[in-house]
């Protein structure tokens, strides 16, 4: 998948969560989200962005955040910091912070995943 479909599912899938969010008092449901999309985050755009070493000010065609291009710092606001706001907000930023920076939960999230969709990230 490349980068623009990696965040367009990331973004609608964040936006999905946070709907949840709202109209829930327990937390501890959105555990398994919150570790997938950080996961999302990690291998599907922060490592992408790195091997082609990609300027913020790029523009970028992501549909679930706006029609048109709208420059990668923006998309990258919109998916990774949103995210890492989202699991702050909730008690997961730790975790979040694990699987950003491949710590022990990236591994564990990488053994459940199944290998078709790991490997499409």
């Amino acid at each position: 998948m490349n980068l623009t479909r990696q965040m367009n599912a990331m973004h609608a899938m964040l936006q999905d969560l946070i709907s949840k969010i709202e109209q829930s008092y327990d937390y501890t449901e959105f555990l398994e989200d919150i570790l997938i999309l950080s996961f999302m985050a990690r291998k599907g755009v922060l490592d992408r962005m790195e091997q082609f070493n990609w300027s913020m000010e790029r523009p970028i065609y992501v549909p679930s955040i706006k029609r048109g291009n709208v420059p990668l710092l923006y998309a990258y606001s919109q998916t990774v910091q949103k995210l890492e706001m989202v699991a702050s907000q909730i008690g997961y930023k730790e975790l979040y912070e694990e699987v950003i920076n491949r710590g022990e939960a990236y591994y564990e999230v990488e053994k459940i995943l199944p290998l078709e969709i790991s490997k499409n990230l």
